[in-house]
């Protein structure tokens, strides 16, 4: 198919941006809609919208043959001085909003980002698979599982295919913190900290995570898309799973003056999300943690002065 368009929502943080740079690499024509954009965008094949969901979208777009709502509100709505239901509604109004257009539009393909966090720490002993049932009960948790059965029952299947795709751990360039996503990454932290002089704290479970590389996702959505829907949400994640302590050592390796210190543990974490055995995926190479770690110094993905993680008020 020539001069693919997508739209994609959310396209302003962190996952969003690094889809729609993906994209208009793969040669799509981009269509990044979100509220606010920390920066302008200067791909030639990315057209950045100015837009709340909370109105319908803009009507004056080109048609798009996939839709990838990717708008969410990570913030918990204690921080955000709000009640759980104001939160969900926050979060599903969009997507109401969202299912609307892809309904009057008919793209090909409609792909909803959940994640990982609908799980709890107690769903799973080992490895977190799309055969475990989620129970996560946090107010993102229960926000997220509501989409994954909206946007599954929400298109015209006949005309529009809907994918469920669960995201794991992610880390990146141009990740930064935003009200509606105030917590970054470990990586972003722990890059911060080693530039700053600073020690990278590990706490003292050092659990196991699968860290997905986020301009990776782009191409593996492409391949997603392009077949039948699973029938179930899919575990978009790679497949290397690292310890924490394994990965500062990387990021120590590379600015020597930081150390590494064991601190408390706070909470229990999830085990790793064990990606879907999907044949569309199957030797798709996702990129590991040192050259993931690689592409950030070379992109210098925490910004700020003396390398903090700036926050961006919008």
């Amino acid at each position: 198919m020539s001069d693919r368009r997508v739209l994609i929502t959310g396209a302003g943080g962190f996952v969003g941006r690094a889809l729609a740079v993906g994209f208009a690499e793969l040669g799509w024509s981009v269509i990044a809609l979100d509220r606010a954009f920390d920066d302008p965008s200067e791909h030639p094949r990315i057209r950045q919208v100015v837009a709340d969901l909370e109105e319908p979208v803009p009507t004056d777009l080109p048609r798009v043959e996939l839709v990838v709502h990717g708008a969410w509100v990570t913030t918990d709505p204690e921080t955000l001085g709000i009640t759980d239901g104001e939160y969900e509604v926050g979060n599903l109004a969009p997507l109401t909003t969202v299912l609307r257009f892809t309904l009057d539009t008919r793209p090909t393909a409609f792909v909803f980002l959940s994640s990982s966090g609908v799980f709890a720490a107690s769903d799973a002993t080992d490895g977190l698979t799309d055969a475990h049932e989620p129970t996560g009960e946090s107010p993102y948790a229960r926000a997220k599982r509501l989409g994954e059965g909206m946007a599954a029952d929400g298109v015209d299947a006949e005309r529009t295919a809907a994918h469920v795709v669960r995201l794991g751990y992610l880390y990146g360039p141009h990740e930064v913190a935003r009200p509606s996503r105030q917590g970054v990454s470990l990586i972003a932290h722990w890059v911060t900290a080693a530039r700053a002089g600073q020690p990278l704290e590990v706490t003292s479970d050092d659990p196991l995570r699968e860290w997905t590389f986020a301009p990776d996702l782009a191409a593996a959505l492409e391949r997603i898309v392009e077949r039948p829907p699973a029938g179930h949400p899919i575990h978009l994640s790679s497949r290397h799973v690292y310890r924490d302590s394994e990965v500062a050592a990387f990021i120590a390796s590379d600015l020597p003056s930081a150390g590494i210190v064991t601190v408390p543990s706070k909470r229990v974490v999830k085990p790793p999300m064990v990606p879907s055995d999907v044949t569309v995926l199957r030797g798709f190479a996702w990129t590991d943690v040192p050259t993931g770690l690689g592409a950030l110094q070379a992109t210098e993905a925490i910004d700020g002065a003396g390398g903090t993680v700036r926050e961006i008020r919008a």
